[in-house]
């Protein structure tokens, strides 16, 4: 976000709180030659100025202040010196504060405040007299404005032996869970970015992404522990790496969604970007319309195999697997799941599948006449689908039919 203000204001035994340095100018108090100025302060200090410079529970620990357009974050520093600070009670106290928009995501900036109040807080104790009453200052936080709102990232010296360095890195919201069922899909080369400073089990595991293998076969193919490569996987997420799908198989049943109108949205681009992703190498592009036919195709209770004959989809220079990922990444169709449960034509008797105590050898499936396996019973509860059932116990969506 940006940095709409940097002021620093200190503890004054008659005045109370003051700003002594801000940039812009005026954008805190304004300056005793602009009274007359038509350009208002951004916040009304007064009102908050007792939480700039705070009680003394709150001193080096992080304060965010909320105005009515925007928020203050500092880091209250106090000093105590009998002698340096005889004419100010023998303590000092001083806040450097950033502010930013009211709604702003400001974590990234955390860090960065705490830093800077450490490295005032030592300069000060360094320095025979005040610090905080020499020009420095000033430049610091006219530097900090500056650089951290154009570049991300300053260098500031302060002396020969000081140097203040920052770097504001993005924080990301944490990734969703990964599960053993779901397929990971780079969204950049991650090959081309690996170095040899890499995780080695995330090493291992990236050789096997390709957008067709689940989360276990990866496990197995590498020979690493699932655990490990869900949180492999978690890590990729987090940077964006990857994303996570669902398997994909022909007996699959998508639908539509509503997003779909933004594939005719010339501006958003998304257009072309699924036609290069969907064509087959080497091959003519398909028709927008046609590709757009073909979405609004895919429907509750019609598989992907009955999709393929329906719409005559083998006549076209497309790749289904590449098709449907495309509309799943892109949120464009979803996946329909089938989640089994176990049912009785007694209306007497309940089923628990996840009881223990009760005997299911006997349990006969009527569509095929055949008796239950015992390990399925226990995902019949109408909570599991058939990928998760399926990867858990290794056998195709036919088989467990």
């Amino acid at each position: 976000p940006r940095i709409h203000s940097i002021f620093y204001a200190v503890f004054d035994i008659i005045k109370g709180t003051v700003v002594q340095h801000q940039v812009p100018e005026g954008s805190i108090t304004p300056l005793a030659n602009q009274e007359e100025s038509t350009t208002k302060p951004l916040i009304e200090f007064e009102a908050i100025s007792e939480y700039v410079i705070p009680k003394k529970q709150l001193y080096k620990r992080l304060v965010t202040i909320c105005t009515n357009n925007y928020k203050v974050m500092g880091c209250p520093v106090i000093l105590n010196d009998h002698v340096k600070y005889r004419d100010f009670r023998n303590e000092f106290r001083f806040n450097l504060c950033f502010v930013f928009e009211r709604d702003a995501e400001t974590s990234s900036y955390e860090a960065v405040v705490r830093k800077l109040s450490r490295v005032l807080e030592g300069l000060e104790v360094r320095n025979s007299s005040k610090y905080s009453e020499t020009k420095s200052v000033q430049n610091v936080i006219e530097q900090l404005f500056e650089d951290l709102n154009s570049y991300c990232e300053c260098q500031i010296p302060i002396n020969a032996f000081n140097t203040i360095n920052l770097k504001l890195f993005p924080s990301y919201p944490n990734p969703s869970t990964v599960y053993d069922y779901q397929v990971p899909v780079c969204t950049v080369d991650v090959k081309k970015m690996m170095t040899h400073n890499w995780d080695i089990t995330v090493q291992k595991v990236t050789d096997h992404i390709n957008g067709i293998n689940h989360v276990k076969r990866i496990a197995d193919l590498s020979n690493v522990r699932t655990e490990w490569v869900r949180q492999s996987m978690e890590h990729l997420m987090y940077y964006g790496c990857i994303i996570m799908t669902d398997i994909f198989q022909f007996s699959n049943v998508y639908a539509v969604k509503p997003e779909i109108t933004r594939l005719l949205d010339d501006s958003s681009g998304l257009a072309q970007e699924c036609l290069r992703y969907i064509t087959l190498a080497n091959m003519p592009t398909p028709p927008l319309p046609r590709i757009f036919a073909l979405y609004c195709g895919l429907q509750y209770g019609s598989s992907v195999r009955d999709w393929i004959d329906e719409q005559h989809v083998v006549s076209l220079p497309i790749d289904v697997r590449r098709f449907i990922s495309f509309g799943i990444i892109k949120g464009l169709i979803y996946r329909v799941h089938k989640y089994p449960i176990l049912i009785s034509l007694n209306p007497n008797d309940s089923f628990e599948p996840n009881s223990a105590d009760k005997p299911f050898s006997n349990i006969i499936n009527l569509n095929t006449g055949t008796t239950i396996h015992s390990e399925i019973i226990p995902f019949l509860n109408g909570s599991h689908h058939y990928d998760e059932i399926c990867t858990t116990l290794k056998c195709s969506p036919q088989e467990l039919d």
